[in-house]
């Protein structure tokens, strides 16, 4: 999500039609625009130090200052607003977990997010999402809100190409030692990521190809990790599993190039990014429902993620190769094309204006 935004603000200041505001931690591990014409940044205060002075930032300290500044709107990227904004507000939702499969969120995210996501979207003015999935979600859990929501397509990052993917392989492949086959995964051991199910999957593959190895990468916790090896042991794959820990974005298009199949077979994605960033870089990838399918559409091997069965059968489909394999390839780069950042700056663009003038989604421009 962060990148996402990261993206986005990037995307404003080259070609948004007016300037904004923006407000940002006082700490934040991404890299911003600077102040530009389309581009003013405040740092928030202690905002970035702690998630809790984060939360208090945000309700105590930002109303007050959208007062002082004025503000008539207030787009929120990351599913809360504000308690007591002064103005009218728009809020970007990127999935329902805590609804859908909250057994997969922390107990203090599905407090936090249950007690405050209701009120925010009863808040806004309009509810972006980033596919039609979600979309439907918020139909299903939260149906007084249906009215307002609007699918805005979001884009992908220029970085992830298939030049740039085989133009940097060669460093990445020296830097984390990479297998001359692997299938990869890229994200977060959460429960709803189906990483057990996956390696069990893999398990099956393992024995027919004998030359091929699973690569994870993403950021685990010391206990996280405990956790993924003792089931990596469990399955006897210790010589075939490499967890490479956190990579930096700008070594992910190299990741995905050299990658033989992008698996991402979660219980649940609002959007999927990892899969589209993998057929930008023309790699094949496996997912499962939700967001994931939509957005990739028929360049995806699907799969039933509760199925180890069924995931043996779509990495199978992938790695088998041949004229399915390539027109899914083919489907996967023309697909990549529908998700513009410049077309999403437009669209939301229209959205602020509608929402400074008092109208919702389906209000004509001041």
């Amino acid at each position: 999500m962060e990148n996402m935004v990261h993206d986005f603000l990037w995307a404003w200041d080259e070609s948004g039609p007016f300037p904004l505001k923006v407000y940002v931690p006082s700490e934040t591990p991404l890299p911003l625009p600077g102040e530009s014409e389309r581009l003013k940044l405040q740092r928030v205060p202690l905002a970035g130090r702690s998630r809790l002075a984060r939360i208090a930032a945000e309700h105590l300290w930002l109303p007050g200052q959208l007062r002082r500044d004025g503000a008539e709107v207030l787009h929120a990227p990351v599913y809360i607003t504000p308690v007591g904004a002064p103005c009218r507000l728009i809020v970007t939702v990127h999935d329902l977990h805590v609804y859908t499969h909250p057994h997969s969120c922390t107990l203090t995210n599905r407090l936090y997010y249950r007690l405050f996501m209701p009120q925010s979207l009863r808040a806004a003015t309009t509810i972006v999402v980033y596919s039609d999935y979600v979309k439907r979600m918020l139909a299903e859990h939260l149906p007084q809100v249906a009215n307002k929501v609007v699918t805005v397509l979001p884009g992908i990052n220029r970085i992830f190409s298939v030049l740039n993917g085989y133009t940097g392989y060669a460093a990445v492949e020296r830097k984390f030692n990479l297998p001359q086959r692997y299938l990869l995964f890229v994200g977060d051991v959460a429960p709803r990521k189906n990483l057990p199910r996956l390696l069990r999957a893999f398990r099956e593959i393992a024995v027919e190809q004998p030359d091929l190895q699973l690569v994870v990468a993403g950021q685990l916790a010391h206990t996280a990790e405990e956790r993924l090896r003792f089931v990596i042991a469990g399955l006897g794959l210790q010589q075939r599993v490499r967890l490479i820990g956190y990579v930096a974005r700008e070594v992910l298009p190299a990741l995905y190039w050299g990658a033989e199949v992008v698996a991402l077979p979660s219980l649940d994605e609002g959007f999927g990014l990892p899969l589209l960033e993998a057929l930008a870089c023309g790699t094949a990838v496996v997912g499962g429902p939700g967001g994931a399918a939509e957005v990739c559409h028929e360049a995806v091997a699907h799969c039933d993620p509760y199925s180890v069965e069924s995931i043996t059968a779509a990495l199978r489909q992938q790695l088998r190769g041949g004229a399915q394999r390539e027109k899914a390839l083919a489907q996967g780069l023309a697909q990549v094309q529908r998700f513009s950042w410049r077309r999403h700056v437009a669209a939301m663009a229209d959205i602020y204006r509608e929402a400074r003038c008092g109208h919702g989604v389906a209000a004509a421009r001041c």
